[in-house]
C-alpha cells in the first residue's frame, strides 16, 4: 500500500449559493466535504484548508500533519441525520418475502398489519417503500450532470452517498450540491477512482463498506461514461476501444465490485442500476455516435445477464436509459447549434427535451424497496422519443 503525498491537502465543498435549479438561497451555508483519492490504491489526499480561511470560513476539521493510507482507518466520517425528518422504523420496511411468504404479509394485509405508531401523516407505508433512510448509495460519474442529480436525489431520500469520479477534485457543481446537503444535515462524499481499473474500484467499494454507517453498499449506480463523435468510416479504432472500455467494461467493473460487497452481507437487498441510454435502443438521427450507441446497447444486455446471475443473491440489476436531457454539457452543444434543440424537440411527442431533475423520481424508485420486484428491466426516460 502506497502512502499519499507528503503534503496532504483538505477537500472541501463550496460555491455559489444557488440551489440545483439556479435559485439563490442565502441560507445555504458552507459544508466541508471529505475527498478520497484512489490513484493506483494510493491513499487519501485532501484539498488545502487555507482555501477555507481565504474565503473566511471556519472549519472544525483538524489539520492533517501526515498522510493517511487506505488501510489505516484513522479517518472517520460523520453520518448526518436531518433533525426534522420523520423517522421510519426499520422493521416496517418491506423485505424480500421469499418463495413462500406469509399471506398476512402480502399486499393490503401487509399495510394493515403495520404498527399503528408507524402510521402517521408523514410516514405511511408507501412513503417508507421509497425511502433510502439508513442505506449507503454509490454513484460513479457523479461529479456533475445526471450522475450528480442522482446522487442528490439519494441524499434527499435519506441515503449516505459516495460519489466516485476520475476527476482529482470535486467540480463547482458538486460543491454547490454539498452545501445543499449541509442544509439537510446530510453528507455526500467524493472519491477519486478510475472505473476501468478493477483494483481501484474494488478498493473503493471495500473502503465504503468499512467506513459507511451501514457497513455495506445497498445501492450502486454505474453511471460513468464518455461520448465521442466520428463518422463510422473515419472512426479511429483506438478511440472506439476507449469508449467501449469506459462505457461497457467500466460499468461491468463497477457492478462487479459493488455486487461482491453486497453478496458478502446476507441482510442486504441490493439494487444495482446501470446507466444505458435510449441510444442503446434507437439510432440518434444526424449524430455520428456509433461507438457510444454500441457501448450502451451492450450495457442493456449486460444488465439482463447480471440480473439473471445475481437475482438469487437478492441483488437486483436494472438499466436506466435517459433520452435527451438539458445537462450543462448538452446546453453547451445547444448553444453551438441553436437548431439542434428544435430538431430534438420536434422529434419528441412532448415537444421538448428533459430537465435533469426529471430523472430523480425514477432513479430513487429503482434504488428503493418500491421496485423490489423489478429486475432485469430497462427503464427508458425519454419523453416518448423512442416510440416513433
Amino acid at each position: 500500500m502506497q502512502r499519499a503525498d507528503k503534503n496532504p491537502q483538505r477537500a472541501v465543498g463550496w460555491g455559489a449559493t444557488e440551489n440545483r435549479r439556479g435559485i439563490s438561497n442565502p441560507a445555504l451555508s458552507f459544508f466541508p466535504v471529505v475527498s478520497l483519492r484512489v490513484p493506483s490504491m494510493s491513499a487519501i489526499r485532501m484539498i488545502p484548508s487555507q482555501l477555507l480561511r481565504t474565503a473566511g470560513v471556519r472549519t472544525k476539521l483538524p489539520v492533517m500533519s501526515r498522510a493517511i493510507s487506505f488501510s489505516s482507518a484513522a479517518l472517520k466520517f460523520k453520518h448526518w441525520e436531518a433533525p426534522d425528518r420523520p423517522k421510519i422504523n426499520p422493521e416496517d420496511m418491506p423485505t424480500n418475502p421469499g418463495p413462500n411468504p406469509d399471506p398476512s404479509n402480502i399486499g393490503v394485509n401487509a399495510v394493515l398489519n403495520l404498527r399503528p405508531e408507524s402510521m402517521d401523516k408523514h410516514t405511511t407505508s408507501i412513503f417508507a417503500e421509497f425511502s433510502l433512510e439508513g442505506k449507503t448509495a454509490v454513484v460513479t460519474g457523479g461529479n456533475r450532470g445526471l450522475g450528480l442529480e442522482m446522487a442528490l436525489a439519494f441524499v434527499e431520500a435519506g441515503a449516505h452517498v459516495y460519489v466516485i469520479d476520475r476527476a482529482p477534485e470535486p467540480c463547482e457543481d458538486f460543491k454547490k450540491v454539498a452545501k445543499h446537503c449541509h442544509q439537510l444535515d446530510r453528507q455526500i462524499e467524493f472519491i477519486t477512482a478510475d472505473v476501468t481499473n478493477a483494483e481501484e474500484m474494488n478498493e473503493a467499494m471495500q473502503y465504503i463498506e468499512k467506513e459507511s454507517s451501514t457497513g455495506t453498499v445497498d445501492v450502486c449506480v454505474a453511471n460513468a461514461g464518455i461520448m465521442q463523435s466520428y463518422p463510422a468510416m473515419d472512426y479511429p479504432v483506438d478511440e472506439f476501444r476507449k469508449v467501449m472500455e469506459v462505457n461497457t467494461i467500466g460499468v461491468f467493473i463497477t457492478a462487479q465490485a459493488a455486487a461482491r460487497v453486497m453478496r458478502g452481507n446476507p441482510n442486504v437487498t441490493g439494487s444495482i442500476i446501470l446507466t444505458a441510454s435510449m441510444s442503446g435502443t434507437v439510432v440518434n438521427r444526424d449524430q455520428s455516435w456509433v461507438a457510444y450507441n454500441t457501448s450502451k446497447s451492450a450495457v442493456l444486455q449486460l444488465g439482463r445477464n447480471l440480473a439473471a446471475e445475481w437475482g438469487p443473491y437478492n441483488i437486483r440489476v436494472n438499466t436506466l436509459s435517459p433520452g435527451y436531457f438539458r445537462t450543462s454539457l448538452v446546453a453547451s452543444q445547444l448553444d453551438a447549434d441553436p437548431g439542434m434543440l428544435k430538431r430534438w424537440s420536434d422529434a419528441n411527442p412532448m415537444n421538448r427535451i428533459g430537465l435533469p431533475h426529471e430523472l430523480r423520481g425514477v432513479v430513487v424508485w429503482l434504488a428503493s424497496n418500491a421496485s423490489s420486484f423489478c429486475n432485469g428491466s430497462d427503464i427508458i426516460v425519454s419523453g416518448g422519443h423512442t416510440i416513433w
